[in-house]
């Protein structure tokens, strides 16, 4: 079966089929290396992930090398790759993944680590580092956040880059092609990797166990080094940020423009990872900023910037840098949001500028209910700063907030539990003193995670809460925190407790992982997924305790991350610990002296921050909607819907279109309100995995352009096979009548024409053929007599229309059958109900199920 059939029985097949605007598509022969760039999850959560995107745009642009990407399948198409024989490729090339030169797979987070067995296992590639040499199999090399202890998964990567990856990507990739035109081993080629700094080769260091089984420690084999340090990049370049990001073609969890404003976070939290893995600060310049936010947003369309950091209001240049951003796109309607921030550094000047075009919410996170328990983990706020916040957030006219705390903190006890609600309740009262006046009832949104002690902080040798313990903790929340004002949301303690597992486990945990995945885990992440019995069941079968990992360890135990070099150093971390229960603040060193983490070499290696004296000063146009509205011109189109295109559902084609028009800067009027939306009406929606020649569309513009214009601009920015066939400017917007007669052309697989023409002589004999059509939860008996105007069938020659056979030939070519015909299917549709053309053709040649989906249909 072919790529194309597959796609048309998965549940989202526009998450498989590639050609994203800006997607690079590189002749495979002309480049000496070729790298597959991996995410070990959904699409939707791959496309949101700023690192692998940047990895694709460093490899692409240089001229020898290659990049193509790939994400976990879900587990329809899966399961459908295994019974086809099928293995998973890449979204540019459609080539299998074992072909490429290297793999790179992304580990953002432990619960996606069974996804890497399964992209592995889907590649055709052996999934043990040791069954796996260069040939015929790429190289398998790992990074991300889960380096700092890669040891759950270690046994699967021929190499882990730890650190950041924008110059050890390209330094590995040269590797590899010196690699192609010599004569080196396998092993040769891992020890020049073990060479370059902040590359780790997992099979020159060997885990110890004692006699009773217990980690005793990890050191290398063959003379090499003792700890593998962190590659740090010295600066944020702009060419470490895509000007022409990728563009999904079905809506992501991140749907909007991001740009890394700055790396790394000195605030101290004593829980958190990132605030040791990422340091030292290393901010961007603003005007580079700026270039990067215009070159983008011409490159996608995007109508919202996200400005990215682990503390965005912690840039130095925040406030004078939202005010330039929202003066230069108030008027193209783009909004700006600020996804990380931190109590005390939200102002009101910056809320002002935040609501100009669309308000986004706000989630602040005190973590901790007690002013004491915060003072344990340096969070360095306090309630009377958060509740002032509030305050200020209700003055400026919102009435929710989102609020994040943990629950298993390091010394919390009964009382830390209940003054999360407590705190909930004044941060309500706070709001709700704030939004009197006639507007809606505020509301808080409390979410809680258990805490999970994580490899490289401060808190890596505490215990994690037990699964009963968790639960109990986060019912005493929700039983305080009851009625229509309080949300509460959590995360599942059983995902926490794999997490708190997989975070700071070694390498038997790897078997542990591969016996869940055989026994069905798959996509843990997601919690309707989620099996975690099978993970139990994997650790009894290997005679592992999972709980084990999770209690308290010596401050004197070899611990399975001891080789991993962070850049901080241990002695600090132990020092932030007693800290931590002397209750003692630690500055940031941004503002204050240097604390002595040990990051910073102060010559190459240093904290480097923006200033604001470097932003340009320029005017702001005016705010959108001043003056008078100007009457509208109606811009009548009509647009083609072909090919691949078919496996993008309605919304999704709609949000395409829209950001298409948006990079073509034509004239749109918008909505008013709070969200204003562009002013677009389409016609009414085709089925997901239907073709059209003709759909329409009508946009209302400010100002009258020629309409050859208006077709130039938007055909040289829509992707796939939508086509802007026709297209009339006036003054009068027509309504968007559906067609009361449609006719259709229909590739059916594996008929002979003359088994085709004996069943649609059997339908036209029968005086009735009456269907049962499901219409919302109701059954409606329709005669198909009434409804089908026209049944014929057709060999390929027969059909005249020369874009019916343009079509045609591609979609026979499409398809793995031998014996196929077409259809030409016209339906009444002038009454509801209204009838899904390949439900009508599946009653009448008794077609159901997966086959139903194989239909190829375009609507004439």
């Amino acid at each position: 079966m072919k790529i194309q059939e597959i796609l048309s029985r998965c549940r989202k097949p526009g998450r498989y089929i590639g050609q994203e605007k800006n997607s690079y598509q590189k002749p495979w022969d002309d480049v000496e290396v070729t790298a597959a760039c991996l995410f070990p999850d959904l699409y939707e959560i791959g496309m949101s992930h700023m690192g692998l995107q940047i990895l694709y745009d460093i490899i692409n642009k240089k001229s020898w090398a290659l990049a193509d990407r790939a994400y976990c399948p879900d587990t329809d198409l899966e399961e459908m790759l295994r019974v086809d024989g099928m293995p998973l490729f890449g979204l540019e090339t459609r080539l299998p993944l074992s072909v490429f030169d290297c793999l790179l797979i992304t580990l953002p987070y432990e619960l996606c680590y069974s996804n890497i067995f399964t992209i592995l296992d889907l590649s055709g590639i052996p999934v043990w580092q040791k069954d796996r040499g260069l040939d015929p199999y790429p190289l398998v090399i790992g990074g991300g956040s889960c380096c700092l202890n890669p040891e759950p998964v270690a046994d699967l990567f021929d190499a882990i880059v730890i650190g950041d990856g924008e110059e050890v990507v390209v330094e590995i990739l040269e590797l590899v092609r010196a690699h192609k035109k010599g004569t080196m081993s396998y092993h040769g080629l891992l020890n020049a990797l073990s060479l370059i700094p902040g590359v780790y080769v997992p099979s020159f260091y060997r885990p110890y166990y004692d006699d009773k089984g217990r980690f005793s420690g990890i050191a290398p084999i063959q003379g090499k080094v003792e700890r593998v340090k962190r590659r740090i990049i010295p600066e944020l370049k702009p060419t470490y940020q895509p000007t022409r990001p990728l563009l999904p073609n079905v809506q992501v969890v991140h749907d909007r423009l991001g740009i890394e404003i700055a790396r790394g976070c000195t605030r101290g939290c004593r829980y958190c990872q990132a605030s040791t893995i990422y340091r030292p600060v290393r901010e961007r310049k603003p005007d580079e900023i700026l270039s990067l936010v215009e070159e983008s947003l011409k490159a996608t369309g995007w109508e919202e910037i996200s400005l990215l950091s682990l503390s965005t209001g912690d840039y130095s240049a925040i406030g004078p840098l939202i005010t330039l951003l929202m003066d230069r796109y108030v008027e193209r309607h783009v909004s700006v949001s600020l996804p990380s921030l931190r109590v005390g550094t939200l102002t009101p000047d910056i809320m002002e500028q935040i609501k100009r075009v669309r308000k986004t919410g706000f989630t602040l996170a005190p973590e901790a209910g007690s002013e004491r328990l915060r003072q344990v983990i340096n969070k360095g706020i306090t309630e009377e700063d958060l509740l002032q916040t509030c305050e200020q957030i209700s003055a400026k006219g919102w009435n929710s907030v989102k609020l994040y705390f943990m629950i298993g903190l390091p010394t919390e006890t009964e009382d830390d539990v209940l003054a999360i609600t407590a705190l909930a309740r004044k941060v309500l009262a706070a709001i709700s003193n704030g939004s009197r006046g006639g507007r809606k009832v505020a509301r808080v949104t409390v979410s809680v995670g258990t805490f999970v002690p994580k490899p490289q902080t401060p808190f890596q040798w505490e215990a994690q809460l037990s699964i009963e313990e968790s639960r109990r903790r986060l019912n005493v929340i929700r039983s305080n925190l009851r009625g229509k004002r309080f949300l509460v949301k959590w995360h599942d303690p059983v995902q926490s407790f794999l997490e708190g597992v997989f975070s700071r486990g070694d390498r038997r945990l790897s078997y542990v992982i591969h016996r869940a995945w055989q026994l069905g885990a798959r996509l843990d992440a997601w919690t309707d997924n989620l099996r975690a019995e099978l993970y139990f069941q994997a650790a009894r079968e290997l005679n592992l305790d999972m709980e084990d990992y999770l209690k308290e360890i010596s401050l004197d135990a070899s611990l399975p991350w001891d080789h991993i070099d962070p850049g901080v150093k241990k002695a600090f971390i132990r020092l932030e610990r007693k800290r931590a229960f002397r209750r003692e603040y630690t500055p940031d060193c941004r503002k204050n002296e240097c604390q002595g983490c040990g990051v910073c070499d102060f010559e190459r290696i240093k904290p480097i921050l923006a200033e604001a004296s470097e932003l340009r000063d320029e005017k702001s146009k005016g705010k959108a909607g001043q003056g008078r509205a100007p009457r509208p011109f109606f811009c009548h189109i009509s647009f083609s819907k072909l090919f691949d295109a078919r496996f993008l559902g309605h919304l999704d084609m709609v949000r395409m279109f829209l950001r298409a028009i948006r990079r073509a800067d034509l004239p749109v009027l918008y909505s008013q309100g709070f969200h204003p939306m562009p002013k677009v009406s389409f016609s009414q929606p085709v089925s997901l995995g239907m073709e059209s020649l003709r759909e329409e569309a009508v946009l209302t513009l400010g100002y009258r352009l020629p309409s050859e214009d208006v077709m130039d601009r938007l055909n040289k920015e829509l992707p796939l096979g939508i086509r802007i066939c026709s297209c009339e400017i006036s003054r009068e917007k027509y309504k968007i009548v559906p067609a009361s007669l449609q006719g259709h052309l229909i590739l059916l697989r594996g008929l002979a024409i003359h088994q085709g023409q004996e069943i649609i002589t059997s339908f036209e004999d029968a005086p009735r053929f009456f269907v049962d059509v499901k219409k919302k939860d109701k059954k409606i008996t329709v005669d198909l007599k009434d409804r089908v105007s026209c049944l014929l069938c057709l060999k390929t020659e027969q059909i005249e229309d020369s874009r019916h056979v343009t079509w045609a030939k591609r979609a026979i070519s499409e398809v793995s059958t031998m014996e196929n015909i077409f259809l030409r299917l016209d339906l009444n549709q002038e009454r509801p109900p209204y009838l899904n053309p390949a439900l009508v053709v599946g009653h009448i040649f008794n077609i159901h199920g997966a086959d139903l989906d194989l239909l190829r249909i375009l609507k004439v």
